[in-house]
């Protein structure tokens, strides 16, 4: 089960780095894409970095918004999985197994087996950073998160609140379970 998440607490979702699943819907057509270049801007701003031969920025830019779904540890084969086919040749939901949630405010799914969730919609004006540089700025119109697993930040204490974080390649790291002070 989700839970809301007041939104001057959204930004804490994201901005200890984690590697997101990258949804869209295009045409009636559910996409995801994995994405490691993610950071909070303001308390409910984002920026993304998308490729522009990535089939998700044609998406992002068509229907300007996106979710970003936040996956634990247990999902990194899927996220593996994600990022290395490309969502125009195939449904990457059903050959990854993943399950499709509708969302509260975007068209865009979430994905019910990611720990938290971020619905965006793209700032006005953002075509010339699109252009130029691939990054999209947007809103965040809702953010939810599964019960138990975030307050007003993770509980890494939780094993299944550990993130995914890219180092490069096929290399990630994950949070001990010990926040430091």
């Amino acid at each position: 089960m989700k839970k809301p998440v007041p939104l001057k607490y959204s930004y804490r979702l994201i901005s200890h780095g984690p590697v997101t699943l990258l949804t869209t819907r295009r045409r009636g057509r559910p996409n995801v894409c994995t994405i490691a270049w993610v950071t909070p801007v303001d308390s409910d701003i984002v920026a993304v970095v998308v490729s522009d031969e990535n089939y998700s920025f044609r998406c992002i830019r068509e229907t300007g918004e996106f979710a970003l779904n936040i996956p634990g540890r247990a999902l990194l084969k899927k996220v593996l999985g994600c990022g290395s086919v490309s969502g125009e040749e195939c449904d990457k939901f059903r050959r990854f197994g993943l399950t499709p949630i509708k969302a509260r405010k975007v068209k865009a799914p979430l994905i019910a087996e990611c720990i938290g969730h971020l619905e965006c919609r793209l700032l006005p004006g953002y075509e010339k950073l699109a252009r130029e540089h691939n990054l999209f700025l947007a809103r965040v119109a809702a953010a939810s998160v599964e019960c138990g697993l975030f307050d007003t930040q993770w509980k890494i204490g939780d094993p299944r609140a550990r993130t995914l974080h890219h180092l490069g390649g096929t290399v990630f790291a994950v949070p001990s379970g010990r926040p430091a002070r």
